[in-house]
Formats: C-alpha cells, sequence, structure tokens
C-alpha cells in the first residue's frame, strides 16, 4: 500500500521500530503458546477432549468480542491505550491459573486472559496501518520483528523445557504475556488531527449482507477457512504428540520454528509466487500439500521426515492464506475490503474453533491416526475450489457466446 505524496506527514519520533518493538515482545507468547501451552495441559494431567476445548476456546470467544474491542479502541483516547488496557488485563488474569488443577478454573482463566490479550492485535495492526497511509512506512518491516520473535520463542521455550519441569512452561507464559504489556506502552500516539485524516479517508465498509450474496467470495472464505482449519491437530496436539514419540523440547521448538520460518520465506517471495501461480494456485498448492502433510504426520517420519514435514507450512498456511488475500482482493470492490476482511476472520475463526475442539476427542480416541482424519478437510476445499472454476470457466464460455 502506497500512499500519495499528500497524504505522507512526518511521523511521531520512532514511530516503525515502536512498532516493530511492540509486534516483537507481542509475538513471543505466541512462539510459546502454540507449541507449549498444550503440553502444560497435559502436565495438569487434563484429558485430550479438555485440551481440545481450552485450546479452541479463545478463538471462538475472541470472534464474538473483536467488534466490541474495536468500538473501543476507537473510542479510546489513543490505540496506544487501548494496546496497553488489553495487554495489562490478560497479564494480570493469567496468574490466578496456577492454583487451578481442574479444568473449569483452567478453562476459564486461560480462555479470559488469552481471548483479551488477542483483543490487542488488530488495534496496533490499525496503528500499523496508520503508519503506512499517513507516514509513507513500510508494514511487512515492522510486521517482521513479530515474525522473528516467534521463531525465537519456540527454539528458546523448548530448550528451557529440555532442561526444566513443564510446569515451567506456565512461568514463560506469564512471562510473555508481562512482555507484551511492558511494549505496548512504548507504542507511538498519533496526532489526533492525523488520525481523524486517516479514519475519514477509509472508504465507507459494506455491510456483510453485501459479502453473503456475493457467492465467488462465500467460496474464498469458506475454502481457505478450510484448509486452515485443518491445522487443528497440529496446532493442539502436535508437540504432546512429538513429546511422547521420544523429541525433546528443544527438537519440538525446532520442528515449529521450521514452520514459521518457510512460511516468512513464502511472504518475502509473495510478489513472483503470485505472479507466477496466481492466486487459485496458491490455494491449490495449500490444499494438496494439506492433504499429503496430515497423512505422513500419522506416519512417524522420524526426525528429518518430520522437519520436512514442518516445512510445508509454508504452503499448507502461508500459500493459502497468500492466495486467499489476493482471491478476495479480486473478488470484491475496494470498498468492501474491510468488511471482506473481517468476515474472512471470523469464519476462518469459527472453523478452526470448531475442529480444535473435535480434534480432543479425535486425538483421544486415535492417537496419531487424528492427523488422517484432518487430511479430507483441505481435499473437501479442493472440490469446492474446482466446482467454483469450473463454474466461472462455464459462465466466461457462455457471456462471450455469440
Amino acid at each position: 500500500m502506497t500512499p500519495s505524496p499528500a497524504a505522507v506527514t512526518a511521523a511521531p519520533p520512532r514511530f516503525a521500530q515502536r512498532v516493530w518493538a511492540f509486534f516483537a515482545g507481542y509475538f513471543v507468547l505466541g512462539g510459546i503458546l502454540v507449541p507449549f501451552f498444550p503440553v502444560w495441559l497435559d502436565a495438569r494431567g487434563l484429558s485430550d477432549v479438555e485440551i481440545g476445548i481450552i485450546v479452541a476456546a479463545p478463538t471462538l470467544v475472541r470472534v464474538a468480542f473483536t467488534p466490541f474491542a474495536g468500538m473501543f479502541a476507537d473510542r479510546a483516547p489513543s490505540r496506544r491505550f487501548a494496546a496497553i488496557v488489553f495487554t495489562v488485563v490478560a497479564a494480570l488474569i493469567f496468574p490466578f491459573a496456577y492454583p487451578a488443577t481442574t479444568y473449569w478454573p483452567i478453562l476459564i482463566t486461560t480462555c479470559a486472559a488469552f481471548t483479551i490479550w488477542g483483543l490487542a492485535l488488530p488495534v496496533v495492526e490499525a496503528l500499523a496501518l496508520t503508519g503506512v497511509r499517513r507516514f509513507g512506512l513500510d508494514y511487512g518491516r515492522m510486521r517482521l520483528g513479530g515474525s522473528l520473535s516467534y521463531i525465537v520463542a519456540n527454539l528458546g521455550a523448548g530448550a528451557l523445557l529440555s532442561v526444566f519441569h513443564a510446569d515451567a512452561i506456565f512461568w514463560l507464559i506469564a512471562g510473555a504475556l508481562a512482555l507484551s504489556a511492558a511494549v505496548s506502552f512504548a507504542l507511538p500516539v498519533t496526532p489526533k488531527a492525523v488520525r481523524a485524516a486517516d479514519d475519514a479517508a477509509r472508504p465507507v465498509p459494506k455491510p456483510f449482507r453485501f459479502l453473503l450474496a456475493h457467492p465467488a467470495f462465500l467460496t474464498l472464505i469458506v475454502v481457505g477457512g478450510l484448509i486452515q482449519a485443518s491445522h487443528a491437530v497440529l496446532y493442539s496436539f502436535g508437540s504432546i504428540y512429538w513429546h511422547k514419540l521420544g523429541f525433546d523440547g528443544l527438537d519440538i521448538g525446532f520442528f515449529w520454528a521450521v514452520g514459521v520460518g518457510c512460511e516468512i520465506l513464502v511472504f518475502l517471495w509473495s510478489r513472483p509466487l503470485v505472479r507466477t501461480f496466481g492466486p487459485f494456485g496458491l490455494l491449490v498448492l495449500g490444499g494438496a500439500f494439506a492433504v499429503l502433510r496430515w497423512i505422513f504426520m500419522a506416519a512417524e517420519p522420524g526426525f528429518i521426515g518430520f522437519t520436512l514435514l514442518q516445512a510445508l507450512h509454508a504452503f499448507t498456511f502461508g500459500a493459502a492464506y497468500l492466495g486467499n488475500q489476493h482471491a478476495i482482493a479480486r473478488a470484491v470492490p475496494e470498498e468492501a475490503t474491510a468488511s471482506a476482511q473481517g468476515l474472512f476472520a471470523m469464519v476462518t475463526g469459527i472453523l478452526m474453533a470448531a475442529t480444535q475442539m473435535l480434534s480432543g476427542p479425535l486425538y483421544e480416541a486415535l492417537g496419531a491416526d487424528a492427523f488422517l482424519v484432518m487430511a479430507p478437510i483441505p481435499a473437501v476445499a479442493l472440490v469446492i475450489l474446482a466446482v467454483y472454476r469450473r463454474r466461472v470457466a462455464d459462465a466466461d464460455r457462455s457471456a462471450s457466446a455469440p
């Protein structure tokens, strides 16, 4: 996104560096939470079904609360203030999970903390995009801080888990939440006049009912949502699965870091990839590699095999997400993109939460074979995409016929 010369004004001091620092501090928690939070829950003696629900709950609850969080952020004195409120409250709630040893107290405290923590991200994303529109800054470079810290957290937490008991994960999470709160205080504040001009310059978003009557868009978000949701068993039980196979914390951290590192490479090379494969080609790559990934995950392929399967995250998440974004941009008018992104995030969140809740009973009953149950999900997405493409092609031929 390149601003017009008239739109570029002087940014507050070190705007980009301060947003970069926030993302770097904020995503430390993600780098610990995704791989190792289920391991802590398992060490607390919770069942696989209970773990699946606890992991999924914040995603589902956040879908409901995100619109209200956005309204709060818009009415707050600044976006920094809103980010501080969300991260500080989350950091204060989470320690109440430590004395909890049974399902309901752990579910309530962790769901509340992680839901509120997650509400800070779209607020700071909006702040970063103001920097892009009004100050001509590079969004990718600001966001890169989060990707790098996520990988470092994967490896660092894994190394510590190799030495300490799984109970140490709780303190790592608590420290990461405190870090999220600390870096939020360093966020820049845009001048009120700039924020008002930026808000006024945005196109008025189309209501959801416009998008619900848009079959191309609905097809694309269902396809993308299904491919992303097929990661549910990996996100909920991947680390537990590897741990039971005998891999230590450093190995598990390495597996997760490989996936994120390859995902970053896809985003760095996004332009040539989109030019070569197109949005639909990227979705096909994501869906096809997801089918293969989940089939071979169940085969216990060893350290090298798991490393290669984690490298496929570049396609199963990165390429699919990139294809979705570009396909949506082509399918809906510009004034509907804000609503489109919101609806896409909501549908993806609901599908992910549903499959994560399902992953608990599946893993408890099937163990590693639960990954095989995930394979048909992206396969269904590919069938839907193929049917949609065929109908589009038939419609184009009919329109061009004399």
